[in-house]
């Protein structure tokens, strides 16, 4: 179509956006349609690491590494901090390969805090 007044530019923009309006609008549903599915997966997922039989293997294994990789007679010092009884207690053992001291005190922390506190209340008696 050959343009040959203001009107019928403005109409011919007016058409331009809108072809371009409906290809956004297509896509953005079709992305909506794919996070809906994601959505799915990722509750699904969810729901199975949730189950009692998950929860029980994660406890077991959490309890397996903390086991082994850190001392049952670590006894707390007199003024003895927190950060250097856990660097001590676990620094002498073994820990799985690509994980480091710090890492795995950070991940066990409250682990070790209850641990820390039980000695630390026992040498106070």
């Amino acid at each position: 179509m050959e343009i040959k007044t203001c009107e019928q530019y403005v109409l011919a923009q007016l058409f331009d956006q809108q072809d371009k309006n409906d290809m956004l609008n297509r896509k953005l549903r079709r992305r909506g349609e794919r996070i809906d599915e994601l959505t799915g997966q990722v509750d699904a997922i969810e729901a199975a690491h949730s189950s009692p039989m998950q929860e029980a293997i994660r406890k077991a294994g959490r309890d397996a590494l903390m086991s082994r990789c850190t001392g049952y007679a670590c006894e707390v010092t007199d003024g003895e901090t927190f950060e250097d009884w856990c660097l001590e207690n676990v620094r002498k053992y073994y820990l799985p390969e690509g994980i480091s001291v710090l890492a795995f005190i950070k991940e066990f922390e409250p682990e070790l805090r209850a641990k820390y506190d039980k000695q630390a209340a026992e040498a106070r008696e």
